[in-house]
C-alpha cells in the first residue's frame, strides 16, 4: 500500500491533542470564582487530573487494542475525548466537569501509545524515525496552538474555552477515512501478531528508567526557572514564561529535523542529547542575565526533543515481537511518572549540590546529566566495536 502525505498527516494529527490537558490552565481563576464552594487544590486538580487517567489507560490501552483492534482502539479514545472535552461548556455542576476531565485523560490514555506505535506498524528505518520525529513536533505545536486559542476565548468566559477539543471532530474524520488498520503479522506458528501475548525485556526497561530519571531532571527548567530568576534578581516571572514558550517552539522545531539528525548521529543520540541538556544546566546555574538563561532554556527543549523520539524509535526496534504498543506505553508511564515525582527529584538534586539553592538544582542536575551522558557515550562505542568485530 502506497503511504501518501495525507495518510501520514492523518496518524500525526492525533498527536496534536495529546498534550493539550493543561491548555486550559488559564481557566483555574476564573473556574474558582464559579466554583467558590470547592477548595482552590479541588479546582487545580481539573488540570491534573486527565494526567493521572492517561497514566492508567495507557497501560490498558495495549490490552484493549488486542481486543477490538489498534484503529478501533484509537476511534473510541478520540470519541471519548471528544465528548468528554466539550462537556464543561455546558456545565457549571463541578462533579461533571471533573468526571468530563477525567474522561479526558481516559480517551487520551486509549489513543497515546498508539500515536508512536502505529508509526512503526506502516514505516521502517529512517522514514520512520522521521516520523516519530514529526509526531514530537505536533504534540507540542497542538499543544502550542490549542494554549493560546484557549487564552483567547477565556476573555469571553472559561465556559467557551473548552470548544478548544473541537479539533477533535476533524482529526477523528481524517483518521477513519485515511489511515488503514495496521496488516496483521504472521507469527512463527501461523497465526496472527494478535494472538502474541506482549511481552518486555531488559532494554524496553533501561529505556523507561532512563527516560523516567531525565524527566524528573528536565522538569526543573519549568518548575525552577522563574524562581531562578527572581532569587538572582535579573529577570521576572513573565520573562520565565517566555522563555518556556520559546523553549518549546525550539524542541517542535527540532522534532521536526529529528529524523535528518538521527541519520547522522545514530545511536550517538542519547549520549549527544544529554550532553548537550547538561551544558544547558551548567549555563542555567552560572547564568546572570535573561538572556544567557533564555540559550540554556532552549536548548534544553532541543536537547530533549532529540532524545524523546529516540527512545520511541528504539522500543519499537528493541521491543519483543508484537509488543510495541505496551513497550511504548510503559515508556509513556516513565515519563508520566517522572513528571509526576520531579519535585521530589529536584528536592534530592538540591541536597546533594549542598546549598538547596535553585543555582545549586540546576549545578546538580548538569552533573547527574554529564555522568549519564559519559556512560551512555562508553557504552554506545563499545556496543560498535563489538559490531564492527561481530560484522
Amino acid at each position: 500500500m502506497k503511504k501518501g502525505w495525507l495518510m501520514k498527516f492523518s496518524l500525526l494529527s492525533i498527536s496534536l491533542v495529546l498534550t493539550s490537558a493543561g491548555a486550559i490552565s488559564g481557566n483555574i481563576p476564573a473556574m474558582a470564582k464559579t466554583f467558590s464552594n470547592e477548595s482552590l487544590s479541588s479546582v487545580e486538580m481539573l488540570t491534573t487530573i486527565p494526567a493521572l487517567m492517561v497514566v492508567i489507560f495507557v497501560i490498558l490501552s495495549s490490552f484493549i487494542a488486542k481486543k477490538i483492534g489498534q484503529k478501533q482502539t484509537v476511534i473510541l479514545g478520540l470519541i471519548i475525548a471528544l465528548i468528554s472535552g466539550i462537556i464543561p461548556a455546558f456545565s457549571s455542576n463541578f462533579t461533571i466537569v471533573l468526571v468530563s476531565r477525567a474522561m479526558l485523560g481516559v480517551g487520551f490514555g486509549l489513543f497515546n501509545s498508539l500515536a508512536v506505535s502505529m508509526i512503526s506498524d506502516y514505516f521502517t528505518g529512517d522514514e520512520r524515525a522521521q516520523l516519530i520525529g514529526f509526531q514530537s513536533a505536533f504534540q507540542g505545536l497542538g499543544t502550542a496552538i490549542m494554549t493560546y486559542v484557549a487564552g483567547q476565548l477565556l476573555k469571553v468566559n472559561w465556559h467557551v474555552t473548552f470548544w478548544i477539543y473541537a479539533i477533535i471532530l476533524p482529526i477523528l474524520a481524517l483518521f477513519i477515512l485515511f489511515v488503514p488498520s495496521p496488516e496483521k503479522k504472521q507469527s512463527s506458528n501461523g497465526g496472527s501478531n494478535s494472538e502474541v501475548k506482549q511481552s518486555t525485556n531488559m532494554q524496553v526497561i533501561g529505556y523507561v528508567l532512563l527516560l523516567f530519571v531525565v524527566l524528573i531532571i528536565y522538569m526543573g527548567v519549568q518548575v525552577k526557572l522563574a524562581l531562578l530568576f527572581t532569587s538572582n534578581g535579573y529577570g521576572t516571572a513573565t520573562d520565565a514564561a517566555n522563555i518556556i514558550s520559546i523553549m518549546s517552539i525550539g524542541g517542535m522545531l527540532a522534532g521536526f529535523a529529528f529524523g535528518t539528525i538521527f541519520k547522522i548521529i545514530r545511536h550517538y543520540t542519547i549520549p549527544v542529547s544529554i550532553v548537550l541538556m547538561a551544558i544547558s544546566f551548567f549555563m542555567l546555574a552560572i547564568s546572570n542575565s535573561v538572556v544567557l538563561s533564555g540559550v540554556g532554556g532552549i536548548l534544553t527543549g532541543i536537547s530533549f526533543s532529540l532524545l524523546v523520539p529516540y527512545l520511541f524509535n528504539q522500543v519499537s526496534v528493541v521491543s519483543p515481537k508484537g509488543s510495541a504498543t505496551l513497550s511504548t506505553s510503559l515508556l509513556l508511564v516513565g515519563s508520566n511518572l517522572g513528571s509526576s515525582f520531579s519535585p521530589y527529584g529536584l528536592a534530592l538534586l538540591g541536597n546533594i549540590s549542598g546549598t538547596n539553592s535553585v543555582n545549586g538544582v540546576f549545578m546538580a542536575g548538569g552533573t547527574v546529566l554529564a555522568v549519564m551522558a559519559i556512560i551512555g557515550l562508553v557504552f554506545v562505542t563499545v556496543r560498535n566495536k563489538k559490531a564492527v568485530k561481530e560484522g
